[in-house]
């Protein structure tokens, strides 16, 4: 459960991505969006446009997205921490609930070309205490 300590008006600035140099983000090769979940969970979503040409090369791009989506949600939640504590003076702790969804959706597919382009995402939920 929540900490009643815990400033939902601090953590919405630090969360939020959808204006000002925090919507822009300095890659255009992911996304990651972070919305809360009630009082006590924020959803962290990591998104990817990824471009095979194989079926092997799909399963080895999921395996290193996995990992690259893994490290990628980590440094955005130490981020949003430290963002919280310079506004609030206090530190947040978040904490992973569960294991995270993977899925791995075709986009783009010709009978006359191998290269396929797909979308990678990863939704991870973190309690907050």
């Amino acid at each position: 459960m929540a900490d009643s300590k815990i400033d939902f008006n601090a953590l919405g600035q630090a969360i939020d991505t959808t204006w000002g140099r925090s919507s822009t983000p300095k890659t255009a090769s992911y996304s990651v969006k972070i919305t809360m979940q009630g009082v006590d969970r924020i959803l962290v979503s990591y998104a990817a446009v990824v471009n095979f040409g194989t079926e092997r090369q799909m399963i080895e791009m999921k395996r290193a997205y996995e990992s690259e989506a893994g490290s990628v949600v980590g440094e955005v939640m130490k981020k949003v921490k430290a963002n919280y504590k310079d506004l609030t003076g206090s530190a947040l702790s978040v904490k992973e609930a569960g294991e995270p969804s993977d899925s791995l959706e075709i986009i783009n597919l010709n009978v006359h070309n191998a290269r396929r382009t797909a979308y990678y995402r990863r939704k991870a939920v973190f309690e907050i205490g």
